[in-house]
């Protein structure tokens, strides 16, 4: 579980939407790619125990 503070700020003082949500977006898979690579690898485990 990740907290992101977005400091991007556009000329009126509000947060820029687009790269708050591609950071998002970016984190979700980053976040995504580690859960499927650790799920890969204890499957594979698991299969070479048995």
């Amino acid at each position: 579980m990740a907290v992101v503070f977005e400091n991007d700020l556009d000329r009126d003082g509000r947060k820029r939407a687009t790269a708050s949500l591609m950071s998002q977006f970016q984190h979700a898979a980053g976040l995504c790619t580690i859960i499927g690579s650790f799920t890969f690898l204890f499957a594979l485990v698991i299969g070479l125990i048995r």
